[in-house]
């Protein structure tokens, strides 16, 4: 993100300050309190859980420097958006530059296609500022984890940089035609805070992401430079007046650090946010840079030196700091241990002070030409290309040490899976489908696949097996099968998917499947893989109603129903169990059959009533193919891996299921061809 703030004390006297604010050590000290907070979170989360507001007072800090120097600029008839915009770039561009270009270089040698693909996408969407709108519209079924992701950090800079695109043009537009400052940016923050709270239960992902229900926190910033600037006129009005009162008392600066103080410590990544708790470190940050520099906080604790000098350097330090821990992590497999984790600290330290004493002071002092903006300018649009072309290329899965893996890195697909949807089903069924539409053929379905991601992954082996290939298949939407759910959205596709099979006589066969819940002794739903409780209620019994309603409507249209049962599944990715640059085997794939039979087990009792209700329909049981011997193997004996990820099947494993599932089926007359 863009931590710029005012000048060391040391620095030309052009630049010691924010046009007419002076230098402030203490905001480079606030800085400090924010760089670390994050740095912290990410590297050892449950001593600082809440450390991740460190962001949000990052967003009050630089709404309020961009804004005073718009409104000082604006105020002497001096705005000059070219001026503006090539002081953004000889600060930002520089340290972007060198991080994203290692990070790209790093991933060459250390990540597998499907992760140096994604990186490549998030290194076109770095250099584009768009960081935060790749990451929102990754959100879904097949993401990868966030801790995973080396360039995940870079949203807030793309929030900053839309907020830069945006800001200037309107603040010229309130001094063109010569509006109040003031009420104008409350009345910007005022509908940007209402969107974030309106909308931070129904779409968490889209409140956390967009930069308009952010944009209030740089307002904060922007409504605090009005008010100092106001306050330092020779009339100052009723809000400048007030501000200089607050600013000389120290009760200001205590209240500003007990507001940052509670979010560090109450908040954590389970609390909703940002939504009204964003305020604690948004308006404490804020009344920190409001009160006075000589007040006892600010000139005692955040303007001692070595917060300044963290200050100072927060910028590189940001940006090193998260690339290092994720590579990291996606090396180890896991969280890395503690050695490793501060070794990857001390490296982000050394490289940012680097990065600062090096390049940052001066491109920012000495290199302040038109071609060195420009030069700047052209090297971060050329990585940015760079990273798409990785992307188009795959993660350029023919690198040496990876190509040599090439059969076991297809399987891996993840986020790539690509039976999602297809043309052919996107131009005959309603396009409000959720993740997946599919149809193998043109013609009228035969088949349907039914559930969610967990029917969708049995594509692959049905379009492969000769037994099933001519078969018209169908994977519409995303609906639990017993249709028990209580999301609108899933009610939607589940009454979608009724009409398109009421619609279709030509439908033979349904194959239900789905990510299938487990329940404890008691019949509650408990979590995949800690099994506790998710909530009191006896949720099996409701659950197996549901499903036999659904296997009645399906046989009413004449429909033949198979039932696909749970299989064994890992809560780790199966990438690990094959050796990868860096790294051999970290984990082994392997589960006892006695934990999968008891993790099934309170499930397989639901499913054997619904299936003494309905004779005709068949079960087919996938666990042979993973169990023997007492123990079940998410990699086959010839070395590749059943899963693509966690849960779904690869590729290769899905066409291993449907074998098993065909010439069970075929014993039943299914299926043969006659």
């Amino acid at each position: 993100m863009n931590i710029s703030t005012g000048r060391p004390v040391n620095a030309s006297p052009i630049e010691r300050g924010v046009h007419g604010i002076g230098y402030r050590p203490d905001v480079d000290g606030l800085r400090s309190i924010a760089v670390l907070s994050v740095l912290m979170f990410h590297a050892f989360p449950t001593v600082l859980p809440g450390g991740f507001i460190g962001v949000d007072i990052f967003f009050v800090i630089s709404g309020f420097l961009i804004s005073t120097i718009l409104l000082d600029d604006l105020n002497r008839g001096r705005f000059n958006l070219l001026d503006f915009y090539s002081r953004r770039v000889r600060r930002i561009f520089p340290a972007l530059s060198i991080v994203l270009t290692t990070t790209a270089v790093f991933g060459w040698f250390a990540l597998l296609p499907e992760e140096y693909k994604e990186l490549g996408k998030h290194v076109a969407g770095g250099a584009g500022f768009v960081s935060n709108l790749v990451l929102w519209q990754e959100s879904g079924y097949f993401d990868s984890a966030a801790e995973m992701k080396p360039l995940l950090h870079l949203w807030s800079l793309g929030i900053e940089e839309q907020f830069y695109i945006v800001w200037p043009a309107i603040l010229w537009a309130v001094f063109r035609f010569r509006l109040p400052n003031l009420p104008i940016i409350l009345l910007v923050a005022a509908l940007s805070f209402i969107a974030n709270i309106v909308s931070v239960h129904a779409n968490p992902v889209a409140t956390f992401y967009s930069p308009f229900t952010r944009t209030w926190e740089l307002l904060i910033g922007a409504v605090l430079a009005q008010v100092l600037i106001d306050g330092r006129s020779n009339h100052p009005s009723f809000f400048g007046a007030a501000a200089n009162r607050m600013s000389a008392s120290s009760l200001t600066a205590i209240a500003g650090s007990i507001l940052i103080g509670a979010a560090l410590a109450c908040l954590s990544p389970a609390s909703v946010f940002p939504g009204w708790r964003a305020l604690f470190p948004s308006v404490g940050a804020a009344l920190l840079i409001l009160s006075a520099s000589g007040n006892w906080i600010n000139a005692k604790l955040l303007a001692n030196r070595p917060m300044v000098w963290v200050g100072l350097i927060s910028f590189p330090l940001y940006l090193w700091h998260w690339p290092l821990l994720a590579f990291a992590r996606l090396i180890e497999g896991d969280t890395p241990n503690l050695e490793i984790r501060v070794s990857a600290v001390l490296a982000a330290f050394a490289l940012a002070t680097a990065t600062y004493l090096l390049i940052e002071t001066n491109v920012r002092r000495k290199w302040k030409s038109r071609a060195v903006t420009m030069t700047l300018t052209y090297i971060v649009c050329i990585v940015g290309m760079a990273g798409y072309s990785i992307y188009l290329y795959n993660g350029a899965p023919m690198r040496e040490g990876i190509a040599m893996d090439a059969k076991i890195h297809e399987q891996l697909e993840g986020t790539t899976w690509k039976y999602t949807s297809n043309d052919i089903c996107k131009a005959k069924y309603p396009a409000n489908f959720r993740y997946f539409c599919t149809q193998t053929r043109e013609g009228s379905p035969t088949m349907i696949l039914l559930g969610d991601s967990y029917a969708n992954a049995l594509v692959a082996g049905l379009v492969a097996n000769p037994a099933t290939k001519d078969e018209v298949i169908l994977s519409y939407g995303s609906c639990d099968p017993s249709a028990s759910a209580g999301d609108p959205e899933i009610k939607t596709q589940c009454e979608t998917q009724d009409k398109i099979i009421s619609e279709t006589p030509s439908l033979r066969y349904a194959i239900l499947e789905a990510k299938w819940p487990r329940f404890d002794s008691a019949g509650r739903l408990i979590d995949y893989f800690t099994n506790i409780a998710v909530n009191d209620a006896a949720w099996a019994p409701r659950y197996r109603d549901g499903l036999d309603k659904r296997v009645s409507f399906l046989e009413s249209k004449g429909i033949k129903v198979f039932l696909f049962g749970p299989k064994p599944e890992i809560d780790y990715e199966p990438k690990y169990c094959f050796a990868r640059p860096f790294k051999q085997p970290v984990k082994n794939c392997q589960v006892t059959e006695a934990e999968v039979q008891d993790r099934q087990h309170e499930l397989s009792l639901v499913l054997k009533d619904v299936l003494a209700r309905h004779p005709n329909a068949t079960f087919f049981d996938p666990n042979p193919a993973f169990c023997k011997d007492g123990t079940c193997s998410l990699k086959t004996q010839d070395g590749l891996p059943m899963l693509r990820d966690k849960v779904h099947y690869s590729q290769y494993g899905s066409g291993i299921a449907i074998d098993l599932f065909v010439k069970q089926v075929q014993r039943e007359g299914y299926f043969t061809g006659h």
